[in-house]
C-alpha cells in the first residue's frame, strides 16, 4: 500500500473520530429539544400507562439533572414528592397530537412514584403538565391515550377493607395544553352507602362536624393533626345520581373562619368559609373529582347529630 493511500486513510479516520457525536449521557453536551425528544420511545396509539408499571425502570435510564433543569418544568415533582426527596426522572413515551407534543415522564423515589404528561407546542414551548399515573396507599391512577386523542384517566380508590371503587374520567386536550373533562364513568351506584374516611378522627374544633342535606350529600370536617389544619371529606350526588363528586384531604386555616385545600396531584383548590351552622365551599379546577355538569360549590348546612 502506497504511503499516499495510508496517509489518506489515516487522515479520514482522524476526521471521523473528531466528528463522532458525544454519547447522549455526557454531562457537557448541549442538547436541543429534538435531542431531548429522542430519549423517548414513540409507541403507537392507544398508549397505556398503569400504576403497576411504575418503578420498573433501571437507574441507568434516568435523566441527568442537567437535562431535567433544561427541558422540564422545575415544579414537575413538587406536588407529589416531599422537599427532602430526591426523585429520579425517566422518559416513558413521546406522542404527537395535532400541533401538540406530549412527553410522558416518570418520577420515582423510594416511597412514591408518579407519571406526568408534559405538553409542548410545535415550537417546543412548554404549556402544561398533568399527573396521569401514580401509586398510593388509598388511590392509584392509570391512563390511556386513545386513537381519538382523548386521555382516559382511571382512578381506583380503596373505600375500606376489600372495598374499591373505580372511576374513569375522559378528557380532551386543548390547544393551550389544558384538559377539558368530557365524561365520567363510575362503578359506584348512586345509592351506595357512603364510606367516610375521616369519620373516626376527633371533632373537638368548633367548626368540626357533618354538613350537607340528604343521605348522599356530606361534607365532614374533622380536627387536623395540628391546630392550623383540618381534615375533610366531601361527597355529593346530584341530578338523581347522574353527577357525583368526591374528595378528601387536609386543608389549612387561612383566617379565623376560612380555610383552603390544595391538591397534591392536580391544580384543584377548594376554599372553605366556616360558620357555626354551615360551610360554604368554592372550587378552582377540580373537574378530576366530579362530573362535568356539577361542582363542589355551595353552602352545606350543619347536620343534626
Amino acid at each position: 500500500m502506497s504511503r499516499i493511500l495510508i496517509l489518506a486513510l489515516a487522515t479520514g479516520l482522524l476526521v471521523a473520530c473528531k466528528s463522532k457525536p458525544k454519547n447522549v449521557s455526557d454531562e457537557d453536551r448541549v442538547l436541543t429539544f429534538a435531542d431531548f425528544r429522542a430519549f423517548f420511545p414513540e409507541p403507537a396509539l392507544p398508549y397505556r400507562l398503569n400504576a403497576d408499571s411504575l418503578r420498573q425502570q433501571p437507574d441507568s435510564a434516568a435523566f441527568p439533572a442537567k437535562l431535567i433543569s433544561q427541558f422540564l418544568p422545575d415544579t414537575l415533582g413538587k406536588d407529589v414528592f416531599k422537599p427532602a426527596d430526591k426523585p429520579k426522572f425517566f422518559p416513558r413515551a413521546y406522542l404527537e397530537m395535532n400541533d401538540l407534543q406530549l412527553l410522558v415522564v416518570e418520577g420515582t423515589t423510594r416511597t412514591a412514584a408518579a407519571a406526568w404528561v408534559c405538553i409542548y407546542d410545535k415550537r417546543d414551548t412548554f404549556l402544561q403538565r398533568h399527573v396521569i399515573a401514580r401509586t398510593g396507599a388509598r388511590v392509584t391512577l392509570g391512563t390511556v391515550l386513545d386513537t381519538r386523542n382523548n386521555l382516559r384517566i382511571t382512578t381506583e380508590t380503596r373505600r375500606g377493607a376489600g372495598q374499591f371503587s373505580t372511576r374513569e374520567d375522559v378528557y380532551s386536550v386543548e390547544e393551550d395544553g389544558r384538559l377539558s373533562l368530557i365524561l365520567t364513568n363510575s362503578n359506584e351506584p348512586a345509592n351506595a352507602v357512603l364510606y367516610n374516611p375521616v369519620d373516626t378522627f376527633p371533632r373537638k374544633h368548633k367548626y368540626s362536624g357533618n354538613f350537607g342535606s340528604g343521605e348522599m350529600n356530606l361534607l365532614a370536617i374533622r380536627d387536623g393533626e395540628v391546630p392550623q389544619e383540618f381534615r375533610f371529606y366531601i361527597h355529593f350526588s346530584r341530578n338523581k345520581g347522574a353527577c357525583i363528586g368526591e374528595l378528601d384531604g387536609t386543608g389549612r386555616f387561612t383566617g379565623a373562619n376560612t380555610g383552603q385545600f390544595r391538591d397534591k396531584y392536580s391544580s384543584c383548590i377548594l376554599d372553605f368559609k366556616f360558620s357555626n351552622n354551615s360551610v360554604t365551599v368554592s372550587e378552582t379546577s377540580c373537574g378530576a373529582y366530579r362530573g362535568i355538569t356539577c361542582s363542589f360549590e355551595g353552602t352545606y348546612p350543619r347536620k343534626r347529630k
